[in-house]
């Protein structure tokens, strides 16, 4: 970011759910079509391997709880870019994402985008920020004007996070055992998400007060790329509209 930046008004965009939801391609995605935009990875924000958690019972790092992220300096990031627009931390990206080249957009779609983008006021400088840790913990969820939170049913997720060699860390290279996804993933995503759903249910529907905050989008199995990257981009169109 260079200090033009200071002159235009700051948007932080969270774009959040679960592992595997699709999240980080449509963050990728989304920044590389959305004028003035740019992205950081909440992943990035990983602490060093001997430092993440070790669960007792498995005796493995725990991957996903909120521990083994140095929120602390993830919300000070967030703060200083809402404020400067500047990104202050060097971060190390392991890039643990599908190609987004695979993802094949037709002309026709991309005209559109081009025809809604346009209406996003040049004064706005976007920053997209994707993470599977950021609406439950209210000091990290405050700092963003714009919460959008993609989801997907548990047998598609982890049909999805199964098909995965494995994630590029700090220090190593991490490979789920069998039982991952539903001990630690999914188990971590219910406790922290829970209480912005409905009876506790994370597959069910965001409470009142949550829907008032968050949007939500269903990325299951079957949702094109195209008709997801389309609800991603016309929700940040509708918010920067002037």
């Amino acid at each position: 970011m260079t200090n033009n930046n200071l002159t235009k008004k700051i948007i932080l965009i969270g774009l959040s759910g679960c592992s595997s939801t699709g999240k980080t391609t449509l963050a990728k995605l989304a920044s590389k079509y959305l004028p003035n935009a740019v992205l950081i990875h909440e992943d990035d924000f990983y602490k060093h391997d001997e430092e993440v958690p070790l669960n007792t019972k498995y005796n493995i790092r725990d991957w996903d709880s909120p521990e083994a992220l140095d929120l602390a300096l993830f919300k000070k990031e967030l703060n200083t870019i809402k404020n400067t627009g500047q990104i202050a931390t060097k971060l190390i990206h392991n890039n643990n994402v599908d190609d987004i080249s695979k993802h094949t957009l037709s002309d026709q779609f991309l005209k559109e985008l081009v025809n809604k983008t346009q209406y996003i006021d040049k004064k706005y400088k976007l920053v997209i920020v994707d993470g599977f840790m950021l609406y439950n913990n209210h000091d990290i969820s405050s700092e963003f004007d714009l919460r959008l939170f993609i989801r997907a049913p548990y047998k598609t997720l982890k049909k999805r996070r199964d098909a995965r060699n494995g994630y590029q860390t700090l220090d190593s290279f991490w490979v789920d055992p069998p039982y991952y996804f539903d001990e630690f993933v999914y188990k971590s995503y219910e406790e922290n998400h829970r209480s912005l759903f409905q009876h506790g249910d994370v597959e069910g529907k965001l409470t009142t007060e949550s829907s008032k905050e968050i949007k939500d989008f269903n990325n299951d199995d079957g949702v094109s790329i195209e008709e997801s990257l389309s609800w991603v981009i016309d929700q940040i169109v509708f918010y920067c509209k002037d």
